[in-house]
């Protein structure tokens, strides 16, 4: 029996480097030198396939921030857990590729997504700005919804203006304007924490489709 990790292996790798519309069952054997029934076995369609890589990214992702938060004593502030979502999209390849690179291909993956409903939305959402104002971590004359909004925008443009030879340079000077404007001044930052760790737990679990 094939490693499902193969399988989605090489199936993101051939979305990476080839594009969406190269994945198919024949070309998923290919790369990952298995039978076709093999691959049909385990994913129904090609797309199904590449939900399951779109749920594993989406998962070690947001392990990967948790690891980050967790090791940092600032991690449960906004400026910190901003910093780190936008390093994990930029220095995983295929994240990069989704998120960045080609939105299209995570689009269409989501449209033709028909047993699982994700979330694939790795910006800073206003209900998470909210209840780390509830737990101290952000002011409380800030209005989240438009913090939400402006960091939306700023991903975006991080997006359009992609590749950046001085990323590591922006990232610091969006968390250092956050820093000064939305975080609170505290020396425990365990309550922010736990809010991004129950927030990230509730995205990455896959909710059976209504």
């Amino acid at each position: 029996m094939t490693d499902i990790e193969v399988i989605l292996d090489a199936t993101s790798d051939i979305l990476m480097n080839d594009g969406y519309a190269a994945v198919t069952h024949a070309s998923i054997a290919s790369r990952a030198r298995v039978g076709v029934d093999e691959v049909s076995d385990m994913f129904p369609t090609a797309n199904d396939a590449m939900v399951a890589m779109l749920n594993r990214e989406f998962q070690g992702m947001y392990g990967l921030i948790v690891q980050n938060i967790e090791r940092d004593p600032r991690g449960g502030l906004l400026s910190r857990m901003y910093t780190y979502i936008l390093s994990a999209v930029y220095e995983r390849p295929l994240a990069k590729t989704l998120f960045v690179i080609d939105r299209e291909a995570l689009n269409s993956i989501m449209r033709n997504s028909h047993s699982f409903s994700y979330t694939p939305n790795i910006g800073i959402r206003g209900e998470l700005i909210e209840a780390l104002q509830d737990a101290g971590m952000v002011r409380s004359d800030v209005d989240a919804r438009t913090v939400s909004s402006v960091l939306s925008a700023c991903s975006a443009g991080l997006a359009l203006t992609a590749p950046h030879d001085d990323l590591d340079l922006i990232i610091e000077g969006l968390s250092t304007l956050l820093s000064r404007g939305v975080d609170t001044d505290v020396d425990d930052t365990s309550a922010g924490k736990a809010v991004f760790y129950d927030w990230a737990t509730r995205l990455t679990v896959p909710r059976s489709a209504d």
